[in-house]
């Protein structure tokens, strides 16, 4: 049964936009998503759900479905180009010392397929592409290329890091380019670095990350600074490239390169979202990457949208969305509440992947030495940390 304190139109089908749709059904707010497309979408080969992400899926009653549909992560396990370890985090002995969760490695299209099946999914309207929103003292209408027009007291802009809305109501807002490219897939392959584990070879100006996503899939994405292939040609050349980079890598590194097709493999620059004035603006609030798009060197993405979600709806149970004052108040804790987390986190994600890009021989040496050391360490002690990291209950805001 859905509240009297008003409606949300959420713009955007993706992870953070469906997450928002089933939190606020679950506390009892109507919210209807409207997605650009036609259906939902199968861009992007695999994630990592850390463990964050995982309490948040569990708040929306589907962690056990992401557990099944992906492969838990039990270590990670960092390397020099040449095999030689540098450090590890044995993720699976923290899951048992702290009774969290463990990280899930799954396909993309698993987890919106988990979402969009979700029992406490409200409706999802396809083919509607937002233009415009006009705000007034009670609600908010927006209109759609097709005409259409419809009121809510509040509009949830979770169109990604290229969103519509943020370019209108916060033009000054830069997406920013890393100066490095990726090129990632999932492949039909047995697990080359071992079952349920993470492994990152770091290399001069390249670096490949390998995952089990389970089912026998396993999902590798390769970080090329200067890339003698430009995004756009053929997936041919790029396949070839990527051998003869990864060539001095590990044996496992270059044959599951060799094991891909290459129409299988994604080819795109690395980019992430320049600081946001707010969060919000009157009647719109961001969430996930049209707030706050991280570079995916820390596999954090997805997990800090679902957590978003979650946070949002509990601040907008106990209010009056027709109020103007209470929203804006109940907006401006949200942003509170999640803008550190996820500035410390884009900020950590861009320095991980300026090191990770270096190339002369002393940088590289040195980068190695500091990831055996002090570096990995800190890493792992860190982790430690996020494993204790609790998510707000949405059982306790339901009214």
């Amino acid at each position: 049964m859905t509240t009297t304190n008003g409606r949300v139109i959420i713009l955007g089908g993706g992870i953070g936009g469906l997450s928002a749709s089933i939190a606020l059904r679950k506390v009892g707010i109507d919210a209807t998503v409207y997605e650009q497309a036609p259906a939902f979408g199968t861009v992007g080969a695999s994630l990592q759900v850390w463990v964050k992400g995982m309490k948040a899926f569990a708040e929306l009653g589907l962690a056990d479905e992401i557990r099944r549909r992906g492969a838990e992560v039990h270590r990670q396990q960092f390397f020099n180009q040449h095999g030689t370890p540098l450090y590890h985090a044995p993720l699976a002995d923290l899951a048992r010392t702290y009774g969290a969760p463990m990280p899930v490695m799954i396909r993309r299209s698993e987890v919106i397929e988990t979402l969009s099946t979700a029992p406490d999914l409200g409706p999802v309207v396809f083919d509607h592409r937002a233009t415009r929103i006009d705000q007034d003292d009670t609600g908010a209408t927006v209109t759609f290329e097709n005409g259409r027009r419809e009121r809510a007291e509040l509009v949830i802009a979770a169109d990604g890091i290229n969103s519509r809305t943020r370019q209108a109501i916060l033009p000054e807002v830069k997406i920013l380019t890393a100066g490095y490219v990726i090129v990632h897939a999932v492949a039909q392959h047995e697990p080359p670095c071992g079952a349920n584990n993470f492994s990152l070879f770091f290399g001069r100006g390249t670096r490949i990350a390998i995952k089990d996503c389970g089912n026998d899939h396993i999902f590798w994405a390769a970080a090329l600074r200067d890339p003698a292939v430009a995004i756009g040609e053929p997936n041919e050349l790029v396949k070839y490239d990527l051998l003869r980079r990864f060539s001095v890598f590990p044996e496992p590194v270059h044959n599951l390169i060799r094991a891909t097709a290459a129409n299988a493999m994604l080819h795109h620059e690395v980019r992430a979202l320049g600081p946001m004035p707010t969060w919000s603006s009157g009647r719109v609030a961001f969430l996930g990457d049209s707030a706050h798009a991280v570079t995916p060197n820390l596999g954090r993405g997805a997990s800090e949208a679902i957590v978003d979600a979650i946070v949002l709806a509990r601040q907008l149970v106990p209010i009056d969305m027709r109020d103007r004052g209470a929203l804006a108040g109940a907006l401006a804790v949200y942003e509170t509440a999640r803008r550190p987390e996820s500035s410390a986190l884009q900020k950590e994600s861009w320095k991980i992947g300026t090191i990770s890009s270096w190339q002369g021989f002393a940088a590289t040496k040195a980068r190695d030495l500091m990831m055996k050391t002090v570096v990995g360490r800190k890493q792992v002690a860190k982790i430690h940390g996020e494993f204790q990291i609790d998510v707000p209950s949405l059982t306790s805001a339901a009214v």
